[in-house]
């Protein structure tokens, strides 16, 4: 009888376990957790606004992927403190297992709570040989998607290709290029 009872416990105790392992890889939102939140030369404008100079984010996904974004200068939206307007952006995007993605932008809203950033005016994104000037580009951690367009050129060493907008899903890079309109085509010009 003692026999049945251990063996009824150990099958419990077994599902309990597979049931949590199985949750923890399947089920639970594997939302970015900071890491390390640093604040280079905390200058708090005199006047009595909600501006800081120079200011660094960083952040570190459960997969490893680290995000950094600097800015001249932050005002945080008085309604929503997570929300900031940053001015004269650099961010640094280094995913696992691939290249450093860099990006500037002359402005960009940051969301402090799930790190989505939204880069507008003069963007420009780097990495490896590949560069891409746009109007627009957000990134949304919390749907693992890269979304750019407005204004769309690539340029690499042999090509160069103008769209509308271009997705990318951040955890398999599968990237989707096209134009909005569908009766206008992708331009690409290959030189050689």
């Amino acid at each position: 009888m003692n026999k049945k009872i251990f063996i009824q416990c150990f099958l419990v105790l077994v599902i309990m376990f597979t049931s949590f392992v199985f949750y923890k890889l399947f089920l639970a939102d594997n939302v970015l957790k900071v890491k390390n939140i640093k604040l280079k030369n905390l200058n708090i404008s005199e006047k009595n606004t909600n501006q800081i100079n120079d200011i660094i984010y960083r952040s570190k996904s459960i997969d490893d992927n680290n995000y950094i974004v600097k800015a001249e200068f932050a005002q945080i939206n008085a309604d929503n403190p997570d929300l900031m307007l940053l001015t004269n952006v650099k961010g640094k995007f280094l995913l696992k297992n691939s290249e450093i993605i860099e990006i500037t932008s002359k402005k960009a809203n940051y969301n402090s709570v799930n790190y989505n950033t939204n880069f507008y005016q003069n963007v420009l994104i780097t990495f490896d040989n590949h560069k891409i000037n746009s109007d627009n580009f957000d990134l949304f951690f919390d749907r693992k998607l890269g979304s750019i367009y407005n204004n769309i050129i690539y340029k690499n060493l042999s090509t160069t290709l103008v769209a509308d907008k271009i997705d990318i899903d951040l955890i398999t890079k599968d990237t989707k290029v096209y134009m909005l309109d569908k009766s206008k085509k992708i331009k690409i010009k290959h030189q050689n």
